[in-house]
C-alpha cells in the first residue's frame, strides 16, 4: 500500500519535466507505476496464504542489496552509513547508487559469461579476457539489452577493436550452428538443438527448421590473423625482445599484447549451407541448398537487413519481439528472486504452462518500456515490495508453493562467497578495477595502436617466412625494429594516461563520469591537475576466476547457457571453506578486517566491528556471552583468527535474509 501512496505523491508533486522524487536511472514517475504494476501483479498469487511478511529491516535490507547488486557484502563502513541514514528514501538512493558501482558491472558479468558460455580458460592464441572486459565495459556505461545482442551477433573484425568476437570464438572449434542453437536458448529461451539431427522428439521443430535458422548465421567465419609459421616468428622476437635488457624500460603488463599478439579475428560473407547428405524427411532433399528463414511465429518478420545475419539480428532485439524482452526479464527475476514464473527458464514450449502468465507478460513488458535498459529495469523491481520483503526464517515458503508472502531465503553463489571473502581481505573492492573511463579512453587508443601495428607486423613476418628456407628461428632486424618502435608508441601513450607497468592507473582522474560519451581531455595537464588517490594493486573478481574453489561452490562450467544460480550445498564445501585460501586469508594480518579490528579497544567493539562486517547485524547477548567467554579478553591472535573463521563457516553467512 505505502508504494501506491508513494506513486500518488510523486503524481501530485510533478511539475513540467522536474520530479521531486527523481530517479538516477529512470524518472520516479515511471519507476513508481512500474513498481505497482508489477506489485499489483504479485498481490494478486496471494489469496489464500495465511500470513504475509513484513518489510525487511534495513541491517538485513543493506546486506541483502550489496549482495544482489554488488555481489559482496557490503563493508563495515558502508554498513554502518545506510543504517545510520535518517533520509526516508535511503533504499531507491541506495539501489541507485549501487547500480552505478564497478560492483554491480562486475557481478552482473557472471551473470552474462554464464548466459554466453565463456570459457574460464582461455583458447589458443585468444585471450577471453578481452571479451570479459567487452561485457564489463558494456555493463558499466549501460549498454540496451538489444543494442548488446545486435554488437554479438554482428561482431566481426579483428579482437583488438572488435572484443565482442568472443561471442562467436566460443564455439571456434566446433561451427555456428552450436552459436545457433545457444542464442536461440538464451535470448529466446526455446531448446531447438535437438533438431539438428533429427525432428525434436519432444517439441515441435523439424530438422529442416533447424537448418533453416543455422543458415541465417552460415557465412560467419573464423579467421587467424597471421598463420602458424608467423606466429613462430612473432613469438620468437617477442621472446628475445623481452629478455633483452635494452628494452626492459618498454616492458609493462600491456606490452605482452604486443610482443604476442592474438590472431583471432572473425569474418563474414553469405554463403550457402546445406542439408545433409543422410537428411531422411521429405520436405527437403539430401545436399539441397538451404534458404535461411525465421521459423517463429513471433516478432516482425517483415524486418530485413543487408544479409541473413543481419536480418536475423535485427527481428531478433526488434521492438516487436515480446518473446525476446519476455525470456531475459524472467532470467533476471530468477536471479534475483530466487523463483521464477516459467521453469526451465530456457525451455519454452507452446503447452508450458507458466505460473502467472500476467506477471510474466507485465515483466516483458515493462523492460521493453523502458529501452532495455538493464538498469532501470533493475531499479524497478528492486525498488518492488515483493522484493523488500522479509525472509519467512523458519524456510517455510518452499518455492513450489511460493507465492510472493515472503523474500525466498537464497545462498550465496560461487561468486558472492568468493567476492564476499575478498571484501573482508581488501575493503572496498570497487577501489581496486579498472572500471573507470580514464582507462576505456587509454584501451580505445591502445587497441587503435595495436590494430595499426598489426597491419605492418603481419606482412613483414610473411615476408621473412618466405625468405627462410627452414623456418629455423633466426633473428630478423626488421622485426626487431617494428617491434621497438611500437613498444616506444605504446610508452608514450601509457605515460599520457598514467598508466604504470602493471597496466593500472598511477592516478585516478576525477573527471565526472558520463554514461554514454566521454570528455576527451586534451591535454596532459590537465589530467594531473585532476588526479586523485593513487592506485597501485588489482583484485582477480570472481568474474576472471575459474578454480576449484569456485566449482565446489556450484559454479556454473559454462557448457550451456545458464543463469540460475547454483546454490546447492554439500559437504564438500563445508571442509573446502575450512581449508580454503580465501578463507584464511581472512584472517592473515595484513587483511582490512584484522587491520580495521585492531583499532578497536574493547573486546565489545570488537565483536560487535566483526558482527556487522561478516553477517550484517550486531550480536545478540547470547551470542555476545559466547565470545566473550572464548576470547577471554586475553587479545591472543590465534584465538581471534579462530573465532573469525568459526563465523565464516557458520551458515548465517552464506545465507541471504
Amino acid at each position: 500500500m505505502y508504494r501506491l501512496v508513494l506513486l500518488l505523491l510523486v503524481l501530485v508533486n510533478y511539475k513540467g519535466d522536474h520530479f521531486v522524487f527523481a530517479g538516477k536511472h529512470i524518472d520516479d514517475r515511471d519507476l513508481w507505476e512500474h513498481v505497482v504494476t508489477i506489485d499489483r501483479l504479485a498481490w494478486s498469487e496471494r489469496e489464500g496464504s495465511e500470513k504475509i511478511n513484513t518489510l525487511v529491516k534495513d541491517q538485513e535490507f543493506v546486506r541483502r542489496i550489496y549482495l544482489d547488486i554488488s555481489g559482496k557484502v557490503p563493508t563495515y563502513e558502508q554498513f554502518v552509513s545506510f543504517i545510520k541514514s535518517k533520509d526516508v528514501n535511503k533504499r531507491e538512493k541506495l539501489i541507485s547508487k549501487l547500480l552505478d558501482t564497478p560492483g554491480y558491472a562486475i557481478h552482473m558479468s557472471n551473470f552474462w559469461l554464464d548466459l554466453l558460455r565463456v570459457p574460464y580458460g582461455d583458447l589458443i592464441d585468444f585471450n577471453h579476457k578481452e571479451f570479459n572486459r567487452y561485457i564489463e565495459r558494456s555493463l558499466f556505461e549501460n549498454k540496451s539489452y538489444d543494442n548488446v545482442v545486435k554488437e554479438l551477433i554482428l561482431a566481426e573484425g579483428p579482437i583488438s577493436t572488435n572484443p565482442q568476437i568472443g561471442f562467436y570464438r566460443r564455439d571456434f572449434e566446433t561451427n555456428v550452428m552450436d552459436t545457433l542453437n545457444a542464442s536461440v536458448r538464451a535470448f529466446l529461451g526455446t531448446r531447438i538443438g535437438c533438431a539438428q539431427c533429427h525432428n525434436h522428439r519432444f517439441d515441435k521443430w523439424t530438422q529442416k527448421e533447424f537448418y533453416e535458422s543455422a543458415a541465417l548465421l552460415w557465412g560467419v567465419q573464423q579467421k587467424r590473423q597471421y598463420s602458424n609459421p608467423q606466429r613462430t616468428i612473432i613469438q620468437f622476437h617477442g621472446d628475445k625482445v623481452k629478455n633483452n635488457p635494452k628494452y626492459k624500460k618498454y616492458m609493462s603488463e600491456n606490452a605482452k599484447l604486443f610482443l604476442k599478439p592474438s590472431r583471432a579475428e572473425l569474418g563474414y560473407s553469405q554463403k550457402n549451407l546445406k542439408y545433409p547428405e543422410n537428411y531422411i524427411y521429405n520436405n527437403a532433399k539430401p545436399n539441397e541448398v538451404v534458404k535461411e528463414r525465421i521459423v517463429f511465429d513471433y516478432g516482425d518478420l517483415d524486418l530485413h537487413g543487408e544479409n541473413p545475419r543481419e536480418h536475423f539480428a535485427n527481428w531478433l532485439a526488434s521492438k516487436e519481439n515480446i518473446m525476446f524482452s519476455k525470456i531475459m526479464a524472467n532470467r533476471l527475476w530468477k536471479r534475483i528472486m530466487g523463483g521464477t514464473m516459467m521453469e526451465p527458464i530456457d525451455d519454452w514450449k507452446d503447452n508450458l504452462k507458466i505460473k502467472n502468465p500476467e506477471l510474466l507478460d507485465g515483466l516483458g513488458k515493462i523492460f521493453m518500456d523502458v529501452g532495455y535498459d538493464f538498469k532501470a529495469f533493475l531499479s524497478i523491481v528492486f525498488n518492488t515490495e515483493a522484493y523488500q520483503l522479509s525472509v519467512d526464517h523458519r524456510h517455510e515458503i518452499k518455492s513450489e508453493d511460493y507465492n510472493f508472502q515472503g523474500a525466498m531465503l537464497k545462498r550465496m553463489s560461487a561468486q558472492q562467497i568468493s567476492d564476499s571473502l575478498l571484501t573482508l581481505k581488501r575493503g572496498d573492492l570497487d577501489n581496486s578495477s579498472k572500471l573507470d573511463y580514464a582507462y576505456f579512453e587509454f584501451e580505445d587508443e591502445m587497441n587503435k595502436l595495436l590494430d595499426e601495428y598489426m597491419k605492418e607486423l603481419v606482412p613483414l613476418v610473411g615476408q621473412v617466412e618466405v625468405r627462410l628456407s627452414k623456418r629455423e628461428e633466426t633473428v630478423r632486424p626488421e622485426v626487431m625494429e617494428l617491434m621497438e618502435t611500437y613498444l616506444k608508441k605504446l610508452k608514450e601513450l601509457e605515460d599520457y594516461h598514467n598508466i604504470g607497468k602493471n597496466g593500472l592507473l598511477t592516478t585516478v582522474n576525477s573527471r565526472p563520469r558520463v554514461t554514454k560519451t566521454v570528455a576527451k581531455v586534451n591535454d596532459k595537464s590537465d589530467m594531473m591537475m585532476n588526479a586523485g588517490s593513487t592506485r597501485n594493486n588489482m583484485v582477480l573478481r570472481s568474474n576472471y576466476t575459474g578454480n576449484e574453489f569456485m566449482n565446489t561452490f556450484g559454479a556454473h562450467d559454462r557448457s550451456s547457457p545458464e543463469t540460475a544460480l547454483n546454490t546447492g550445498a554439500t559437504m564438500k564445501q563445508i571442509l573446502k571453506m575450512m581449508s580454503s585460501d580465501q578463507c584464511k586469508d581472512v584472517v592473515k594480518k595484513d587483511s582490512q578486517l584484522m587491520i580495521q579490528l585492531n583499532k578497536y579497544k574493547s573486546l565489545s567493539g570488537k565483536i560487535t566491528y566483526l558482527y556487522a562486517s561478516i553477517y550484517g547485524r550486531e550480536p545478540n547477548k547470547k551470542e555476545f556471552s559466547i565470545a566473550s567467554k572464548f576470547l577471554d579478553d586475553s587479545d591472543k591472535k590465534t584465538q581471534w583468527e579462530t573465532y573469525i573463521i568459526a563465523l565464516l563457516n557458520s551458515p548465517e553467512f552464506y545465507f541471504i535474509k
